[in-house]
């Protein structure tokens, strides 16, 4: 289930990954031969979350001092591994990780964060159809607030993972609204600058209305700008999401992108099938998603293309 027409996405790759981590907390090396490479995923997995969240109730604890009172801590690890294959570009693989270190008893608004895929060094091309080779990743602080008008405000600083060191700053703003009794609206607005690459924007409207019980149609518009080159990316799709069962879902898609610079122009079109699925509890989730682009840069051959997603979530709350 976990492999690509090529041939390279198996579980063993998942598997040296946990195994990695596992080592790095100090556990025996020798486990995963004494067990199945299934048990021994489970096994170490739930070492591994009560290690992560371990970490997070105590440092929360010692910054926070006695008599504060109980609360959950929602410290988390998030391991993505991403493979494409695709008729042009060929094979690739990208590890992605992400998470963060709750701290409630101290304040409930500041949050330690790290990501390893940040979405506002890639242009809007590479994040919708996960062209992006990045690997600059980013660790600080968050500290969110939900105003009184809805609101959802947050503020991150901290450094981009480089030398010489590379501060950055990002402010998100997200609020939702009903239009109506038939469709709803979802702003977000993230604005950013890194000491390297000046600053930019980004910017999302979904329009969003419920079909059925299981059915919901979106409409989104997207704005990407970067100072440093000034060109304004933009694109707009169209999605159908549909609820299969419990933590199982169906997404069709159909959308274009472009951008400013040489000319206002789309450079590509694209449609895709999205499945995701809990496979195992709620910590093991599977995507795949066939899909065909057409390109300017192709000059305009439609290029198939399978995208296959394995993430594990490391939490114990």
């Amino acid at each position: 289930m976990y492999q690509l027409v090529s041939g390279n996405l198996r579980l063993r790759h998942l598997l040296v990954i946990v195994g990695l981590l596992y080592s790095e907390l100090g556990f025996p090396a020798d486990t995963i031969s004494e067990l199945g490479p299934w048990e021994w995923l489970l096994g170490s997995r739930d070492q591994l979350s009560r290690q992560i969240s371990s970490l997070g109730h105590n440092l929360d604890e010692w910054l926070a001092g006695e008599g504060v009172g109980e609360q959950v801590n929602e410290t988390y690890l998030s391991v993505r591994l991403n493979q494409v294959a695709g008729s042009f570009d060929g094979y690739n693989s990208k590890l992605k990780i992400g998470g963060r270190l709750d701290l409630p008893r101290v304040s409930d608004r500041w949050k330690l964060i790290f990501e390893s895929d940040v979405e506002e060094l890639n242009s809007l091309e590479e994040n919708v159809l996960d062209d992006a080779q990045s690997s600059a990743s980013i660790g600080g602080f968050r500290y969110q607030n939900v105003t009184d008008s809805g609101w959802e405000i947050s503020h991150d600083f901290g450094l981009q993972a480089r030398l010489p060191a590379d501060p950055f700053y990002r402010m998100r703003l997200a609020y939702g609204a009903d239009i109506g009794n038939l469709w709803s609206l979802a702003i977000r607005q993230k604005i950013w600058h890194y000491d390297s690459r000046g600053w930019g924007y980004d910017t999302e409207f979904s329009f969003i209305k419920e079909l059925a019980a299981d059915r919901i149609f979106s409409y989104t518009t997207e704005f990407n700008f970067e100072d440093a080159d000034n060109i304004t990316e933009f694109g707009q799709t169209l999605t159908l999401h549909q609820t299969l069962g419990a933590m199982e879902t169906l997404s069709y898609e159909l959308g274009f992108l472009g951008q400013n610079r040489p000319n206002l122009r789309v450079d590509d079109y694209y449609t895709r099938v999205l499945y995701r699925k809990a496979v195992f509890e709620n910590w093991l989730i599977f995507e795949v998603a066939p899909q065909i682009i057409v390109s300017r840069e192709e000059n305009w051959r439609p290029q198939p293309r399978l995208m296959v997603n394995l993430e594990v979530l490391f939490f114990d709350f």
